[in-house]
Parts: structure tokens; sequence; C-alpha cells
């Protein structure tokens, strides 16, 4: 299946370059000789990676003492590494740090430095931002030949040119794409993906998992998601890719955008990082850098398709400057989602709980149902039971409200929701629901996923969501379609032909073995290039 592609946001790592062995450094030594021991806001051109034209990058640069001794064999008192700080278009950074590696004795030698590692040259790759990584060497080299032309130093234009020693390493790397506000809450809201993703690996023996949520600004202003291995092998267990820690963000500029306008930046962007210290101290080798990249990829892409938002590039994806909705060139897996089996095993908490309620449960779950949560205090006002009665109350209701230091609340935002639609009516409805939900969870996943698959993609490709009629079907069926879609066949319109869009959702409702008269009747929500909002009948546009 196509899926859009992600952009590169930071990385840090280490590229080694051992042809020259540690002549690079010492030359990048002899040029801060030159300009007196360094420069500020030196602008150069330099030919773009793999595209015609020249980019103007702005460069700094300045020292610090590395801490490290010089080897027996070097004629200087200490060593400095040499921080060059380049700034090119639309906030693209280039902070790099040269480094020596000397083949030092024992006594001398970093722990950090292989002890089979001869003299070499490292650049440190201090958080470079908005830089596809096959493209860093070709920065690194072109940015120090331009510097060096433009102040008259004389630099080999041999050297940076060699493939990155195999002891390279990538240790942090984000990926991202930016969706719109309202198709990205489906991430980060109580109910959303973020949560049963949490919910799913919380309790994993063995596992370290942290969901850390800042909604100080704006919903979603910064949501963090951090899995280490063994929470990532939990979940995508068909994934043919080595388990990796990483961490899903769902963040906004730290000044949030208040109106859309034409704002790229009023939508949030969702990230996929992999960090070396989610991971065991360990790094990613420089030479499996794209297998890295499909890997975050792939990872965010699943949690799209789990959350209900399209994959594939479409009016839901928002341009910036680095990001364009394309196409991506990579191939990934799709897997199943792992979070119904969440729903599934709270929906049976629900339905036991509820089919043993005495009338003091009823009573205190109505209460905390209506509220939202509150005290043992309240909840005791409020129903008319003592306190030592609501608390034999809360450990009875333990699969679904937990009470810490006298405050009541639910157990996950999934109980709060299925129990207030179900308590606040008769208690013939609540066997109904029960019925209803023991009936889902005897359906066989695999029944489900044949019969369903071909909707939920057609759902996806256009941004779909049946709004109504999907659960009742005494409500006419709705559907909202995100995508732009034109009643004109005319090549200029802009958007996807309506017709089209809705035979492949007819093929797709039956497919699912779903009701055809339904679909044939139900009514079509979508947005159009220029003006509001419309709708159609699916049966005027059915061939």
């Amino acid at each position: 299946m196509s899926h859009v592609a992600s952009a590169p946001h930071e990385t840090r790592g280490n590229l080694l370059y051992t042809e020259y062995e540690d002549s690079p450094y010492w030359a990048v030594r002899q040029l801060y000789n030159h300009i007196d021991g360094g420069a500020k806001g030196i602008e150069v051109e330099i030919p773009r990676y793999e595209a015609p034209g020249a980019e103007t990058w702005t460069v700094s640069l300045g020292f610090h003492e590395s801490g490290l001794s010089p080897s027996k064999r070097d004629t200087v008192n200490s060593l400095l590494e040499y921080d060059i700080n380049a700034y090119g278009e639309g906030q693209r950074k280039l902070p790099i740090i040269i480094q020596p590696r000397l083949a030092w004795d024992d006594e001398n030698r970093p722990n950090s430095v292989p002890a089979n590692l001869g003299r070499a040259t490292n650049v440190k790759l201090n958080n470079t931002v908005n830089v596809e990584l096959d493209e860093i060497p070709h920065l690194i080299r072109e940015i120090l030949r331009a510097v060096c032309e433009k102040v008259g130093f004389d630099w080999s234009r041999r050297y940076f040119t060699e493939t990155p020693h195999e002891y390279s390493t990538i240790t942090q790397h984000e990926r991202y794409i930016r969706i719109i506000r309202d198709m990205a809450k489906k991430l980060v809201h109580s109910d959303g993906v973020f949560m049963k993703l949490f919910m799913l690996v919380a309790d994993l023996e063995g596992s370290h998992v942290v969901y850390d949520s800042n909604n100080e600004k704006v919903v979603g202003y910064n949501h963090q998601l951090r899995f280490d291995r063994k929470a990532i092998e939990e979940i995508s267990k068909n994934s043919r890719h080595r388990p990796r820690g990483m961490q899903l963000k769902h963040y906004h500029p730290e000044h949030v955008r208040k109106k859309s306008s034409d704002d790229p930046l009023y939508h949030p962007k969702l990230g996929a990082l992999y960090k070396k210290n989610l991971n065991q101290d360990q790094s990613v080798r420089w030479s499996d850098r794209h297998e890295l990249v499909d890997d975050l990829e792939e990872k965010m892409m699943n949690v799209l398709e789990w959350a209900g938002v399209p994959t594939k590039p479409g009016s839901w994806c928002v341009e910036d400057d680095h990001f364009v909705p394309e196409e991506s060139d990579r191939r990934i897996a799709f897997w199943d989602d792992p979070t119904p089996e969440i729903e599934a095993s709270q929906e049976s908490v629900i339905i036991r709980t509820l089919q043993e309620l005495e009338d003091s449960d009823r009573d205190v779950l109505e209460y905390v149902a209506m509220a939202d949560g509150g005290t043992v205090d309240e909840a005791a006002e409020e129903t008319g039971w003592s306190e030592a009665t609501v608390y034999r109350v809360l450990q009875r209701l333990s699969g679904l409200l937990e009470c810490d230091n006298r405050v009541v609340s639910w157990v996950s935002s999934k109980m709060s929701q299925q129990v207030r639609e179900i308590v606040s009516v008769t208690e013939d409805v609540v066997e109904s629901n029960a019925r209803l939900i023991e009936n889902v969870l005897s359906v066989d996943p695999r029944d489900l996923e044949r019969s369903g698959r071909a909707l939920q993609n057609w759902l996806n490709r256009y941004g779909a969501e049946v709004v109504q009629g999907m659960d009742d079907r005494s409500k006419r069926v709705k559907i909202r379609v995100r995508s732009i879609l034109t009643e004109s066949k005319n090549s200029t319109a802009k958007g996807e032909y309506l017709p089209d869009v809705i035979d492949a959702g007819y093929s797709a409702w039956c497919d699912a073995g779903l009701d055809a008269g339904r679909f044939y009747n139900a009514i079509i929500e979508y947005d159009q290039a220029y003006g509001p909002k419309q709708s159609a009948i699916a049966s005027q546009h059915l061939r």
C-alpha cells in the first residue's frame, strides 16, 4: 500500500573518516589559526545535493577545549575541538564538531574510542535539523571547501570525500509528517491511539513505557510516548525490523498558532524518534541508516492507520518548508491493529460488572458517571449511602473505578465513556448493550480482517469517517469525506471525481458484508476546492 513520505527533523551521531587518518583534523586546526581562532557570519554558496542550483549557507566557527590529552607523538600541549555551525534555507541547520582520534596509548584512550581504531577524524553531528541523512556528508564536505575558499585557506579537496568508516553511528534521528489539527486529535484525545498503545504495554513485565501528556497551551501541545525495546516488540510483533526503542511525538511549536489562515504551523507534527538512550545505550550503524528510516516511517504509518487517519497523501496533510505530502518510495508493512484487544478486555469487565450491580453499586456508579469523578465524601453525600458503604462499592467496582487518597476516578477514559453511555438508561437497555458487546467480541478477528479491510482502506484513503448510522440502523448512514472532491470530470478541476470515490466506497461497503441499501441511501459530506462543505446522496452518483 502506498503511503505519504516522512521528512527528517533532528539527527545526532558520529561520522568517522579514516582514509587520511587525522590529517583533516589538523588541517581544520590550521584553518582556525589562519582566521585568528574563529569567525562569524561567513556566507557561502554550495551545490545542492542531487538537485540543480546552489544553496546559501551562513557559517560561524568557534572552538572549545576537548578535555583529551594529546598522544605521545603529537607536539601540542592541548587538543581543541572545532565547532562549526551552518544555517541554510528554511531553518536547515548543520552544527558539527570536528574531533581528533589519535590512536592513543591505553592510558590516554577515551572510553568512547574503539581500541582497534587507528588515527582518524571524527565529525560529531550535534543535532542537525531538517537535513536528510544522505545529504549530511555532502554538506560537511562542501561547506568546509567553500569556507576555506572564501577566507583564502589552502584546503585539500580530498578530505571528507570517502564513505564514512564502519564505526560511524547515529545516536538520534526523528522523522515527521504534519497533519491537520482536527485529524490529529484522533492520536491524542483521551481515547486516542496514544493512550491505547500506552495501555497495551503499561503492565508488560520487564518493559519501560512513559506517556507524557502536556496540554498547557492547546490540547495536544506536546504528547510524548516513549517505548523501550520490549514494549516495541509487543506492539509490532510482525515487523521485519529489529526491535528498537522509540518515541512517538505529537507536538505544536513553542508559540502555538491561534488561527489556521495559511500558516502550516497551526497544525501539529507527528514524529517518530529513535534515541540511543531508549535502546540500552546502543547506536545504529551509519550503514544501516536507510533501514532505520524505513523502520520509523513504518511505525508512524501504522499508528496513523490504527487511529483512522489516512496514510496516503491528501488534504489532511499540511505542507511546510520541509515536509511535502508526496508518496514515499519506501516499502513498508502494515500490521494488524494491536489495540482492539484492550477495548475487548475492558468491555468484558464492563459487562461482568454491570450484570452484578447492587443498588448501592448502581447509585455510586451513576453519580461518578455523571460527575466524571469526585471524592468519597461527595459520593456518600449525593447517594445517601455511608462512606463505609461507598468504600465497599469501590472495592467491588475496582475493575471500573479506582480510589487514591479518597479521590475517585475511572480506571481509563474508555471505561468512563462506555459506562456513561450505559448507566443512564434502563436496565433492559443495559442488557441489550451487554448482548451487543458480547456479539462484537464473539466475531472471529480473522473474519473481521477479511471482510472489513477493503472498507477501512477506502475510509483511510479519502479521510472518511462514518459519523452516523453505523451502529444504529434507525438512523440514515452519513459519511464525512475530508478529501477535496469535484462533480466535474474536467481535467483542470481540483479534487478527485465524486462518482469514482462513491463507486469505490460502495464496492468496499458491499465487500465488507454490509447492507448495500444503506450505502445506496447514505448522505456523503465532502469538501470542495472553493466554497463551503457539500453533501450528496450516494445513489445520485453511483453508476
